[in-house]
Protein backbone atom coordinates (compact mmCIF):
# COMPACT_ATOMS: atom_id res chain seq x y z
CA UNK A 1 0.00 0.00 0.00
CA UNK A 2 1.65 3.76 -1.18
CA UNK A 3 0.76 6.72 1.11
CA UNK A 4 1.09 10.25 -0.81
CA UNK A 5 1.03 13.50 0.87
CA UNK A 6 0.10 15.65 -2.34
CA UNK A 7 1.55 19.82 -2.07
CA UNK A 8 2.18 23.23 -3.24
CA UNK A 9 5.11 24.86 -2.58
CA UNK A 10 7.12 27.50 -2.72
CA UNK A 11 10.87 27.52 -1.91
CA UNK A 12 10.53 29.14 1.56
CA UNK A 13 7.39 26.38 2.70
CA UNK A 14 10.14 23.47 1.07
CA UNK A 15 12.40 24.96 3.52
CA UNK A 16 10.10 24.18 6.14
CA UNK A 17 9.27 21.10 5.18
CA UNK A 18 12.74 19.78 4.53
CA UNK A 19 13.48 21.26 8.13
CA UNK A 20 10.91 18.82 9.86
CA UNK A 21 12.25 15.95 7.67
CA UNK A 22 16.05 16.70 8.80
CA UNK A 23 15.01 15.30 12.22
CA UNK A 24 14.10 12.20 11.27
CA UNK A 25 18.09 11.20 10.06
CA UNK A 26 16.90 10.97 6.24
CA UNK A 27 19.69 11.31 3.53
CA UNK A 28 18.84 13.13 0.15
CA UNK A 29 19.61 10.69 -3.38
CA UNK A 30 18.59 12.00 -6.92
CA UNK A 31 16.72 9.63 -8.77
CA UNK A 32 19.54 8.51 -10.68
CA UNK A 33 22.42 7.98 -8.97
CA UNK A 34 25.85 8.39 -10.27
CA UNK A 35 28.66 5.79 -8.57
CA UNK A 36 30.21 7.05 -5.39
CA UNK A 37 27.69 9.83 -4.89
CA UNK A 38 27.81 10.48 -0.90
CA UNK A 39 24.18 10.99 0.26
CA UNK A 40 23.91 15.01 2.05
CA UNK A 41 21.83 14.63 5.16
CA UNK A 42 17.94 16.27 4.38
CA UNK A 43 17.56 20.34 6.50
CA UNK A 44 17.02 23.55 5.68
CA UNK A 45 19.95 24.20 3.84
CA UNK A 46 19.17 21.14 1.44
CA UNK A 47 16.58 22.99 -0.40
CA UNK A 48 18.80 25.52 -2.53
CA UNK A 49 21.04 22.65 -3.38
CA UNK A 50 18.29 20.23 -4.69
CA UNK A 51 18.49 20.64 -8.94
CA UNK A 52 16.35 18.24 -9.67
CA UNK A 53 12.57 17.99 -10.12
CA UNK A 54 12.24 14.21 -7.89
CA UNK A 55 14.59 12.91 -5.21
CA UNK A 56 14.84 10.02 -3.03
CA UNK A 57 14.55 10.90 1.28
CA UNK A 58 16.12 7.48 2.55
CA UNK A 59 15.70 6.62 6.15
CA UNK A 60 19.12 4.59 5.80
CA UNK A 61 18.68 3.65 9.71
CA UNK A 62 15.87 1.39 9.05
CA UNK A 63 18.06 -0.17 6.29
CA UNK A 64 20.22 -0.24 3.23
CA UNK A 65 19.08 1.88 0.16
CA UNK A 66 19.06 -0.99 -2.23
CA UNK A 67 20.57 -0.04 -6.11
CA UNK A 68 20.60 -1.55 -9.45
CA UNK A 69 22.72 -0.28 -12.07
CA UNK A 70 21.09 0.70 -15.41
CA UNK A 71 22.44 -1.37 -18.08
CA UNK A 72 21.10 0.88 -21.54
CA UNK A 73 20.07 3.61 -22.40
CA UNK A 74 21.71 7.28 -21.67
CA UNK A 75 21.87 6.62 -18.03
CA UNK A 76 23.81 3.61 -18.12
CA UNK A 77 26.24 3.21 -15.57
CA UNK A 78 24.00 5.29 -12.95
CA UNK A 79 22.26 3.64 -9.81
CA UNK A 80 18.51 3.33 -9.64
CA UNK A 81 16.99 3.42 -6.36
CA UNK A 82 14.82 0.03 -5.77
CA UNK A 83 11.49 1.77 -4.14
CA UNK A 84 9.73 -1.16 -2.77
CA UNK A 85 12.68 -2.81 -0.31
CA UNK A 86 14.39 0.26 0.24
CA UNK A 87 13.12 2.88 3.19
CA UNK A 88 12.25 5.44 1.04
CA UNK A 89 10.11 8.44 0.50
CA UNK A 90 9.88 10.05 -2.96
CA UNK A 91 9.86 13.63 -3.02
CA UNK A 92 8.52 15.02 -6.32
CA UNK A 93 9.40 18.71 -5.64
CA UNK A 94 6.36 21.56 -6.31
CA UNK A 95 7.65 23.84 -9.10
CA UNK A 96 6.71 26.47 -11.15
CA UNK A 97 6.10 25.96 -14.85
CA UNK A 98 6.43 27.53 -18.12
CA UNK A 99 3.55 29.92 -17.52
CA UNK A 100 4.55 30.51 -13.95
CA UNK A 101 2.41 28.58 -12.53
CA UNK A 102 3.13 26.53 -9.21
CA UNK A 103 2.92 22.78 -10.06
CA UNK A 104 1.81 20.33 -7.45
CA UNK A 105 4.28 18.23 -5.68
CA UNK A 106 3.99 15.01 -3.99
CA UNK A 107 5.62 12.68 -1.15
CA UNK A 108 5.07 9.36 -1.92
CA UNK A 109 6.26 6.30 0.26
CA UNK A 110 5.42 2.37 -0.71
CA UNK A 111 5.04 0.85 3.16
CA UNK A 112 4.12 -3.00 2.28
CA UNK A 113 6.96 -3.72 0.74
CA UNK A 114 10.61 -4.82 1.75
CA UNK A 115 11.94 -6.45 4.35
CA UNK A 116 11.71 -5.45 8.00
CA UNK A 117 9.60 -5.41 10.88
CA UNK A 118 5.95 -4.19 9.58
CA UNK A 119 5.12 -7.48 8.77
CA UNK A 120 6.29 -10.88 6.58
CA UNK A 121 6.81 -8.73 3.74
CA UNK A 122 6.55 -5.43 4.91
CA UNK A 123 8.85 -2.27 5.65
CA UNK A 124 9.48 -0.98 9.01
CA UNK A 125 6.89 0.44 11.41
CA UNK A 126 9.06 3.60 11.76
CA UNK A 127 9.02 4.22 8.34
CA UNK A 128 5.01 4.92 9.11
CA UNK A 129 5.85 6.70 12.13
CA UNK A 130 7.54 9.30 10.21
CA UNK A 131 4.83 9.62 7.49
CA UNK A 132 2.00 9.95 10.77
CA UNK A 133 4.17 12.74 12.10
CA UNK A 134 4.80 14.52 8.53
CA UNK A 135 1.13 14.46 8.48
CA UNK A 136 0.44 16.17 11.81
CA UNK A 137 2.75 18.70 10.65
CA UNK A 138 1.31 19.44 7.55
CA UNK A 139 -2.42 19.37 9.46
CA UNK A 140 -0.64 22.31 11.55
CA UNK A 141 1.43 24.01 9.43
CA UNK A 142 -0.04 24.24 5.91
CA UNK A 143 -3.09 25.10 4.36
CA UNK A 144 -5.94 22.72 2.84
CA UNK A 145 -7.04 23.27 -0.30
CA UNK A 146 -10.17 23.85 -2.49
CA UNK A 147 -11.14 21.22 -4.20
CA UNK A 148 -9.43 19.44 -1.49
CA UNK A 149 -6.86 16.66 -1.26
CA UNK A 150 -3.43 19.16 -1.52
CA UNK A 151 -1.74 21.04 1.46
CA UNK A 152 -0.71 24.31 0.55
CA UNK A 153 2.17 26.08 1.97
CA UNK A 154 2.08 29.45 4.09
CA UNK A 155 3.73 31.17 1.29
CA UNK A 156 1.90 29.85 -1.69
CA UNK A 157 -1.56 30.75 -0.02
CA UNK A 158 -0.60 34.37 0.85
CA UNK A 159 0.47 34.48 -3.27
CA UNK A 160 -2.64 32.99 -4.07
CA UNK A 161 -4.82 35.06 -2.27
CA UNK A 162 -2.77 38.01 -3.24
CA UNK A 163 -4.00 36.91 -6.48
CA UNK A 164 0.46 37.24 -7.92
CA UNK A 165 0.02 32.98 -7.91
CA UNK A 166 -1.63 30.27 -10.20
CA UNK A 167 -1.79 26.73 -8.47
CA UNK A 168 -2.62 23.87 -10.93
CA UNK A 169 -2.89 19.85 -10.27
CA UNK A 170 0.30 18.20 -11.59
CA UNK A 171 -1.05 16.38 -15.30
CA UNK A 172 -1.26 16.72 -18.65
CA UNK A 173 -4.82 18.61 -17.83
CA UNK A 174 -4.08 19.48 -14.44
CA UNK A 175 -7.00 21.77 -13.10
CA UNK A 176 -6.56 24.66 -10.62
CA UNK A 177 -7.05 24.89 -7.16
CA UNK A 178 -7.47 27.29 -4.83
CA UNK A 179 -7.02 27.63 -0.42
CA UNK A 180 -9.72 26.89 1.85
CA UNK A 181 -10.92 30.40 3.63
Amino acid sequence: MASTIHFFLLPEDERALLRRLGREGLTAYPELVPPGFQAPAVGEGLADALGGPAWYLAAERLGPVIVHPVKRGPEKGMLKIEEVPSPVFHFQRSLRNEEGELVAGRLWVDLEGGEGSRSQEGKPWALQRILDDLQVWCRKALRRSDPRGWWVGPRAAEAWKRGELVLREAGHRGRTVGVWR
